[in-house]
């Protein structure tokens, strides 16, 4: 599988396309050849998803219409 990564030089910032085996290892950026670290895919997925389940990052409910007096 392939999946994109972005420098973190700030003068770049281009997104390079990294294969599955590269997960866990630092590869250079091909334009500017900053090391970039490719993370472990599970880690990453188990975090965001417990971002969206977790109920207070929810935004507070708005009623859509004005309240009945």
């Amino acid at each position: 599988m392939v999946f994109a990564v972005q420098c973190p030089e700030p003068k770049c910032r281009k997104f390079m396309l990294v294969e599955e085996h590269d997960r866990g290892t630092v590869v250079p950026c091909l334009i500017c050849k900053t090391p970039i670290r490719v993370g472990a895919g599970t880690e990453v997925r188990d975090q965001k998803s417990e971002v969206r389940n977790d109920p207070s990052n929810r935004p507070a409910h708005r009623p859509t219409t004005a309240p009945l007096d």
